[in-house]
């Protein structure tokens, strides 16, 4: 498989969704530029995220 030029990217993706969000971090202004591309299975995807979640998380001990 060969490495697509920048020209058959920006053709390959010009119609995906874009999302554009602000975020501050220290002080400093950060804007995300975010495209929407290809098929995921949003049940597989959000499983996996919350394994990893349930996973990282520190154990609450309550007295």
């Amino acid at each position: 498989m060969r490495n697509k030029t920048m020209q058959e990217l920006d053709e390959q993706y010009k119609n995906a969704r874009e999302h554009i969000a602000a975020y501050e971090v220290g002080g400093v202004t950060y804007t995300v530029h975010s495209f929407c591309v290809g098929d995921k299975d949003i049940n597989e995807v959000m499983e996996r995220l919350a394994m990893q979640y349930a996973l990282n998380e520190p154990e609450t001990v309550t007295a």
